[in-house]
């Protein structure tokens, strides 16, 4: 059977071989579920960049190693969104989770589902996720073909 069109547009799995920035730090795939994973080697011309996981209880209990950030402090030359939405059917805004994330040196703790712009060339991180109570969806969605 011939390729449709546009099939090649679908993404269905995590990016294989996958080599993160040292500013991402290890991560135990027990409790982060990636899921799929956009750019110009997963999708050829592809500038946009994305990132779907989930995160799950017990995260903050078992991240792998002595540090708990999620991510550390850096920088981009282009725009990134950061998702995280909780999964409480009774009330979507509830993260089921604590974020404390530092923005250009401005620390925010966040208990709510959010979505955040960073603008390009804004320091931003780190990024600690605590007391997970119920699995998180997190999403990263850049104006970039490759995150770096």
């Amino acid at each position: 059977m011939a390729e449709r069109k546009y099939e090649k547009y679908f993404i269905f799995d995590d990016k294989k071989d996958l080599e993160l920035p040292s500013f991402r730090v290890p991560t135990d795939p027990k409790y982060v579920k990636r899921m799929t994973h956009v750019d110009a080697d997963t999708v050829k011309g592809a500038t946009f960049y994305n990132e779907m996981m989930w995160i799950l209880p017990g995260f903050d209990k078992n991240f792998k190693g002595d540090n708990p950030n999620f991510k550390e402090e850096h920088s981009h030359d282009f725009g990134e969104l950061m998702c995280f939405y909780g999964l409480n059917y009774e009330n979507i805004m509830d993260l089921g989770a604590e974020i404390e994330f530092t923005i250009d040196g401005e620390t925010h703790i966040i208990k709510e589902s959010f979505t955040a712009f960073i603008p390009p060339g804004v320091k931003h991180g780190p990024l600690t996720i605590r007391n997970v109570t119920r699995p998180i969806a997190h999403m990263i969605a850049c104006t970039t073909g490759r995150y770096k």
